[in-house]
């Protein structure tokens, strides 16, 4: 198994209990996957969470053992739900109120339909690799040797690679992305799914961290500055010059059809021309970004693993460092339904919500 550029935040995610969010296989060299759905826990909202969403009234937050917690006064109080399985489970995003994907290791995708409170399986590890075995088997082209031999590897070693972001843009189609170049796409809503690592220039098979819609592009981000493009709808991606050779960990919308990206070490750039271009933000530390989100006013918060959250105004490229009464390592960021900033971390939810008010960058 090939190492990667990540093990420096690995190394941090590791001493933080985070275990494998970004590293090599969480289940061993197997064929089968286990099928055990998460234990309930009075200790689950305490728990290393790594994502958080808003789905309607209600917060849905995702994290380590599968654990699933809920929220349904803003982030006050939380309560955990039953989750199908019981790997560690990294995005979560919805699409409308009862409408969302969860998406995590061993390959694991996960769909609620009534927001958040009940959860089905709808694909896993196993099935993705069968899947990428019968697609190869039956391509023809010079690039079918290499995606064959791929697609043997991935069911030699079993359900050992998480998926790590998961993008819908109504309930029928989306896409889901991994590591080592794991991709896949569904049109009718996760009921089945097809490899598009055909389509995506990427042949050393490096993580894909991130994809983001813009507009009427899709956009996906890896390590060693992997950045793809999609202007029809996902069918075919091509790679853009990356301003940055870092690993790039996210990939967040922003106002007028803007982008931007973050990633290692503090790098953060915004595109204003669907990814052609970009300008450099200053994110005042070298320190890695971990998650990101746009607030309903247009600007857009970038958190790191020193526990800042930083703001973005728009037309601003220069960040204000918003007052954070429990800092630590954050991984998630949602605003709730009353305005205020929920943050998803290694300790849990935080417990006291922080109302983002307007303030003016720095000079």
């Amino acid at each position: 198994m090939r190492t990667s550029c990540i093990r420096p935040l690995r190394a941090l995610i590791v001493s933080l209990g985070m275990a494998t969010l970004y590293g090599p296989p969480v289940v061993a060299q197997t064929s089968e996957l286990p099928d055990q759905p998460a234990i309930i826990s009075t200790m689950a909202t305490q728990s290393v969470m790594l994502s958080v969403a808003r789905a309607g009234q209600r917060l849905v937050a995702v994290g380590e053992r599968g654990f699933i917690i809920v929220s349904q006064d803003n982030g006050v109080t939380w309560k955990q739900v039953s989750s199908p399985v019981s790997m560690t489970l990294v995005k979560v995003r919805f699409i409308d109120a009862n409408l969302g994907w969860a998406v995590g290791h061993a390959g694991i995708v996960l769909h609620s339909r009534d927001g958040g409170l009940t959860w089905e399986k709808q694909l896993d590890g196993v099935q993705a690799a069968r899947i990428e075995l019968d697609q190869a088997s039956g391509a023809t082209g010079e690039q079918a040797a290499q995606g064959l031999e791929q697609a043997r590897q991935l069911v030699e070693e079993g359900p050992d690679k998480p998926f790590l972001d998961v993008l819908f843009l109504d309930a029928r189609n989306g896409w889901v992305v991994g590591a080592y170049g794991l991709a896949f796409v569904t049109h009718d809503g996760g009921a089945s799914w097809q490899s598009i690592r055909s389509a995506i220039d990427n042949p050393s098979g490096l993580h894909l961290y991130s994809i983001q819609r813009v507009g009427a592009d899709t956009f996906i981000a890896g390590e060693q500055g992997v950045l793809l493009r999609s202007s029809d709808d996902g069918r075919t991606f091509e790679p853009l010059t990356s301003p940055y050779e870092g690993t790039i960990f996210g990939l967040q919308a922003s106002a007028k059809h803007a982008l931007l990206m973050f990633g290692l070490r503090g790098n953060a750039f915004e595109s204003r021309d669907r990814g052609d271009t970009w300008q450099r933000l200053d994110t005042l530390e070298p320190v890695t970004l971990t998650s990101g989100l746009r607030l309903e006013n247009d600007s857009v918060l970038l958190a790191d693993e020193s526990g800042r959250v930083l703001r973005f105004a728009d037309g601003h490229d220069k960040a204000v460092t918003l007052p954070i009464p429990q800092p630590g390592y954050f991984t998630g960021m949602a605003q709730a339904a009353n305005g205020e900033l929920i943050i998803s971390s290694s300790r849990g939810m935080l417990s006291s919500p922080i109302q983002v008010e307007p303030s003016e960058p720095q000079q």
